[in-house]
């Protein structure tokens, strides 16, 4: 695969250039000439077709079935029509397949909603998926009832009188989802909550790790229909802009260091140039030469120490005894770190079809296993690696050697180590992603969007993941230590991300007003461009992990604690370049997305970077008449501020009296 520049009219240009082998170089070679003289509306049909005979090949010949040229080949043309259906234009030059994103289709909401439909849209052609949702929507006799899924879809016209009447428009409450049984409708709450998640464009995938799911249900009207759903999922262990943000990374270090500005901008008129003007950024010292070094001092005081000692804290955390090291080696030596790497390449090499015992395992026997001696020899002779640099470091005071050690690559490899040392506990624990959240029409047009994600960073979640996972035992720092280890599960923070460039009118504005002059806030803290894997169809992974059980001897990826994270991206990312695709230029959005952060204590980065143990909530954590009554609060907030509003912003009557809960059935997409 050849990269090409990026070109005016493209946002990215690809050569199209896979190691498929000599055998079907001709076959791709007479398709792309296909290509190049067909329309372009016909182009995905001929690489179909192409599928189609290497299939029908594949199943009267059982040795093709195992064949790595014909399995790369058949998985390149499913890529092509992933590909396509994400929006990458086709086109031929000199004989060479060449895919295009052109600039103007990456920020269409329409089209990043085509982009996630082909992979949404086949979940409907599943015969399994087609029989959940016709039995929800076929009426079941309950308590008496004639009961189907519509009874859970709120009711246009009950909220047409409430408003003509001034009466109360609706009574909300959020209900964690669980396999129990719905009081209203005899439904499984997972099940109501799976149904209507299968409305979101993205495709419906079971997510692992931590996960909370939610129903907000209107209590005012009879089977207590959903207003919207929202999901709490692992968060990402690596984003640049929430880390610079929380102060995890070394440039949000070296950006502490430096003096506090005020910036403006005005216009200057150039000399002779006729009055011609050009934009000046104005810098502004808001710190005295006195603040300025006492911060810095302050700071420097903190943070140097803590950085040593969350090196020092990760080294305890792994079991040793197997690894020629003594935890009473005051000063590691280099010896001992070179052969730390060279046993972890050893053992990177038999690590394949690894397994875990995850009933009643033996923490001290999962630390041996090859997979869990590999990542300890390789993250001990990171940790020591970052202790030698720190030890190195000379200075009369913290602040100095904080100075000294920011001073040279080696220096900020080491503070970056600490800084992760730290991450890796509270992201797994501390923090969470919404990964679903929004309204269900007809609520939609009552900004039900809002009131949903207030209600993801409630009190009421805030206890339910505590009390959830405060017993939970963490997998990988029990297999990495070798004993049990149990996490503190306190909810500090909570992150999200928008589906479009411009951001989520979801969440825009959202500042609740809490105690103490505090907020409740969905604050924009940068852009990502990000990648994924959301685009990608089952039958390319199916294909990428054939390919790559052949090429490796057996399986790398199965989806086992400490294997590492997202086993779909890594497959995917490592399928792409078995076929001799750079994974990526096809991995990545294209679309820029806006990151939000939501601190749900007072101190919540405090207590992320590890400066304090506690968390100051608005409410206490252990009662619950207090933590409804804030919930309540929030629900009251959204009621007067958003609803309320609503009603003389917009003609919200006319808006409802269009809803029609059978165009809203899911059996209509089949």
């Amino acid at each position: 695969m050849n990269r090409a520049n990026i070109i005016d009219d493209a946002m990215a240009s690809e050569r199209f250039l896979p190691d498929i082998g000599e055998q079907y170089k001709k076959s791709y070679e007479a398709m792309v000439i296909k290509i190049s003289n067909s329309l372009p509306l016909n182009r995905t049909e001929i690489i179909k077709n192409e599928i189609a005979r290497i299939s029908r090949l594949i199943e009267g010949n059982d040795d093709l079935k195992n064949d790595l040229d014909t399995l790369k080949y058949l998985a390149a043309l499913q890529v092509l029509i992933d590909l396509s259906k994400q929006g990458w234009i086709f086109e031929v030059q000199d004989g060479v397949l060449t895919l295009k994103m052109e600039n103007d289709n990456v920020d269409d909401k329409a089209h990043i909603r085509y982009r996630l439909s082909a992979e949404r849209n086949a979940q409907f052609r599943s015969k399994s998926v087609q029989t959940f949702i016709k039995t929800l929507e076929t009426p079941k006799e309950y308590n008496g009832d004639q009961i189907s899924v519509k009874n859970l879809i709120g009711d246009a016209n009950y909220l047409q009188e409430a408003i003509k009447n001034g009466q109360q428009i609706c009574a909300p409450y959020v209900q964690l989802v669980s396999n129990s049984r719905d009081e209203k409708t005899g439904y499984r709450l997972s099940d109501i909550w799976r149904y209507f998640r299968y409305t979101w464009s993205i495709p419906y995938r079971t997510m692992p790790g931590r996960n909370l799911f939610y129903l907000v249900r209107d209590g005012l009207q009879t089977y207590h229909p959903v207003i919207g759903i929202f999901a709490l999922g692992n968060s990402v262990l690596n984003l640049t802009v929430r880390d610079d943000d929380i102060g995890w990374t070394v440039d949000a270090i070296k950006k502490e260091l430096e003096r506090k500005n005020r910036v403006a901008y005005c216009q200057q008129t150039l000399s002779e140039t006729g009055g011609n003007t050009v934009k000046v950024k104005i810098s502004t010292p808001i710190e005295t030469d006195h603040e300025y070094q006492q911060r810095i001092e302050d700071y420097s005081n903190q943070i140097y120490p803590l950085l040593f000692k969350n090196i020092n804290t990760a080294i305890d955390e792994i079991y040793v005894k197997d690894l020629g090291y003594h935890r009473q080696t005051k000063y590691p030596k280099q010896e001992c770190i070179d052969s730390l790497l060279a046993m972890s390449e050893g053992l990177r090499k038999l690590a394949i079809n690894n397994k875990n015992n995850e009933v009643n395992p033996n923490w001290e026997e999962e630390t041996q296993s090859t997979l869990f001696k590999r990542k300890r020899a390789s993250e001990l002779a990171k940790l020591l690696t970052a202790k030698r640099a720190f030890q190195l470091t000379t200075g009369e005071n913290d602040h100095e050697r904080l100075l000294n050690i920011m001073s040279s690559e080696a220096g900020r490899k080491a503070v970056n180590t600490a800084l992760i040392a730290n991450r890796k506990c509270k992201i797994g624990s501390n923090m969470m992603e919404i990964i679903v959240c929004g309204s269900i029409p007809p609520y939609n047009d009552l900004l039900g969007g809002k009131l949903v994600s207030i209600l993801a960073c409630s009190p009421i979640v805030i206890r339910d993941y505590t009390r959830r996972y405060e017993k939970q035992i963490s997998e990988i720092a029990s297999r990495m230590k070798g004993k049990k280890v149990i996490r503190d599960s306190r909810l500090a923070f909570l992150g999200t991300t928008s589906l479009y460039s411009i951001g989520s009118s979801q969440y825009n504005r959202i500042k609740v007003p809490l105690e103490n002059g505090r907020f409740l806030k969905y604050r924009k803290v940068g852009k990502t461009e990000g990648y994924g894997t959301v685009y990608f169809s089952t039958e390319t992974t199916t294909l990428f992990s054939r390919i790559l059980e052949i090429k490796d001897g057996g399986k790398r990826i199965n989806h086992v604690f400490g294997e590492g994270t997202s086993p779909r991206f890594r497959m995917i990312s490592r399928g792409l370049s078995a076929i001799g695709i750079r994974a990526d230029a096809f991995l990545r959005h294209y679309s820029p997305r806006i990151v939000y952060s939501i601190d749900l204590a007072s101190n919540t980065k405090k207590f992320l970077m590890g400066l304090t143990d506690n968390l100051d909530y608005a409410f206490d954590i252990n009662n619950d008449e207090q933590i409804f009554a804030k919930t309540d609060e929030l629900i009251q907030y959204w009621y007067k501020r958003w609803l309320l509003k609503r009603l003389t912003t917009v003609d919200i009557i006319e808006r409802l009296s269009r809803f029609n809960v059978d165009d809203f059935l899911l059996s209509n997409l089949f």
